[in-house]
């Protein structure tokens, strides 16, 4: 709770002194000094909700920052996929998929592999 109280002192302060400012005109130098004093009120800010969040909130956090990680994943998965049938199709009907696969991860590690290096770089005919 001490800790709290501090950063909002803390972020009393600066708002005291970004008003202070005002009364100057304004510089580069002045620019600067006020963003740089935005972007630690905005840190003190995010540490203070923080600390204040409780466990249901940081639970659904977590959720969120899963759902969006896995949906990246997904897409990036969704496109690999896409790249290796276009270049089975195009390039190597005779091979199978799962063999692809391994011949992308040689290419990817710059070994040689079965497949031309043309159709690595565009698969469409």
């Amino acid at each position: 709770m001490a800790r709290i109280q501090s950063l909002k002192d803390q972020l009393k302060d600066m708002e005291r002194e970004l008003e202070a400012l005002k009364i100057f005109r304004i510089t580069p130098l002045l620019k600067k000094f006020r963003r740089q004093l935005e972007g630690e009120k905005s840190f003190i800010k995010s540490e203070i909700s923080k600390l204040e969040a409780t466990k249901e909130q940081k639970i659904q956090e977590k959720i969120i920052i899963n759902e969006i990680a896995n949906r990246n994943r997904s897409s990036k998965n969704k496109r690999v996929w896409n790249y290796i049938k276009s270049i089975q199709r195009n390039y190597r009907p005779d091979l199978p998929i799962k063999e692809i696969r391994t011949q992308l991860k040689r290419h990817r590690q710059g070994l040689e592999t079965d497949v031309s290096d043309v159709a690595w770089r565009n698969p469409s005919p």
